[in-house]
């Protein structure tokens, strides 16, 4: 049986803020096929692209060119915000920066670079959004585009506060929580129940990332006696160098670009933005535990069982986090929404991968309508409609037997008149 290693490849130098994943998902939905000098060079010129901001400058926009703007580059940028009395000009400020500086974020790190165009993709390629090599839009980011208004888009193309594309709504953060624990949950359950039993009131990147070396080593020992094709086996030898190259900077004076620094930031400053933990200064990289982080634990039973929450408990526990009083989809609610998931992300063949229609079913279940529809009730409930309705759903099953593909070839739900 094939074994997932759910730790993200490559974390060095990637996004920070995960609203940046929108663009990446909508800019690879263009095109059938890229390559990544194309994807990654087009993404950060996107967010680098300027705008002209008029005086006077709102306390936001002053304190995060203070905090954020440092460099020597941003010289005149500095002067004119900070010392311009109300009677300097109008400055040249990037998309980035204004959607960054915006009080509603709730983290100011994270800003791109263009010479680290190469890195950023990645990101999208570890949480199965966007596909390796061809860089091709994968179903899973068209779920996300499905809870992404298109204001929120256009807001790439022209600068709009209005519609800061960088604040993730509920739905939005329900789909990347969900990529992020089926892609890294062998580094961020180990490090987040860590992080909760610490005593502390807060803890910086420094003290998160001197757990990193042990959390992904005990990471790649649980692979250890699995049957892997080889290029897993090096992958895993790759991480157990990077935990290496971590551990040299335990008890090393903070520089806050080491290999720990580098490493850390997607397994912390990403779910600020989901809510999970919270920053008593925007512009720093000091932390607190959120009452979310510690009811996702308490719902996540254990590593081992990472499938089961992921089917059985995961919109239920999503819908804790966002204090809905919900109760379960009856048969109907269920089949409606999964209709319109699958028509929403059916490819040109008309099928969809099941994981994900009943992953944009569910979210729109619980948000639209505060009804619970788990992933597996979605499986059990799609055999049962193919038996008595064949005409109208359709699917294709894995080597192990497991539902891969749903298609459905009508309108309207059909078939399954019952509730259960």
């Amino acid at each position: 049986m094939a074994v997932k290693i759910r730790i993200l490849s490559s974390a060095k130098r990637t996004l920070q803020r995960v609203g940046f994943l929108k663009l990446l998902c909508a800019q690879t939905a263009r095109t059938e096929t890229s390559n990544l000098a194309a994807v990654g060079k087009q993404f950060v010129q996107k967010v680098m692209t300027r705008v002209r901001v008029s005086p006077p400058f709102s306390d936001t926009l002053k304190d995060y060119v203070r905090c954020r703007l440092g460099d020597k580059v941003y010289h005149d940028i500095r002067k004119s915000v900070l010392n311009g009395q109300g009677h300097s000009a109008p400055v040249g400020l990037e998309f980035q920066d204004l959607y960054l500086a915006d009080e509603k974020m709730p983290s100011t790190t994270g800003k791109l670079v263009e010479e680290d165009w190469r890195r950023y993709p990645y990101l999208g390629t570890g949480l199965d959004l966007i596909k390796g090599g061809t860089y091709s839009v994968m179903t899973r980011a068209l779920v996300l585009l499905a809870v992404t208004p298109k204001e929120e888009i256009a807001a790439f193309e022209q600068y709009d506060a209005k519609n800061n594309p960088l604040l993730l709504s509920p739905e939005q953060a329900a789909v990347l929580l969900y990529c992020f624990i089926d892609n890294d949950a062998e580094i961020i359950y180990r490090l987040f129940h860590t992080l909760v039993a610490l005593d502390t009131e807060s803890f910086d990147e420094r003290i998160a990332g001197d757990f990193l070396p042990q959390i992904i080593r005990e990471s790649a020992n649980s692979f250890r006696n699995a049957s892997l094709p080889i290029e897993d086996r090096e992958r895993l030898g790759f991480l157990e160098k990077v935990a290496g190259n971590i551990a040299e900077w335990k008890g090393k004076p903070y520089t806050g670009s080491g290999s720990r620094e580098e490493f850390i930031r997607v397994r912390i400053e990403p779910y600020c933005d989901l809510g999970l933990f919270e920053k008593p200064d925007r512009h720093r990289f000091v932390y607190k535990v959120t009452p979310g982080l510690r009811k996702l634990m308490t719902n996540w039973y254990g590593l081992d069982a990472t499938d089961d929450f992921l089917e059985t408990r995961f919109f239920t526990t999503v819908g804790g986090l966002n204090k809905l009083k919900v109760r379960e989809a009856t048969d109907e609610e269920a089949k409606a929404a999964l209709l319109e998931a699958g028509k929403t992300l059916k490819s040109t063949l008309g099928y969809s991968p099941i994981t994900d229609v009943g992953l944009l079913a569910g979210i729109r279940l619980l948000f639209q309508q505060k009804r619970i529809l788990e992933l597996t009730r979605t499986r059990t409930l799609l055999r049962a409609w193919q038996k008595e309705a064949p005409t109208v759903v359709r699917f294709t099953v894995d080597r192990m037997g497991a539902l891969a593909y749903v298609k459905f070839i009508t309108g309207p739900p059909s078939g399954m008149g019952k509730s259960a």
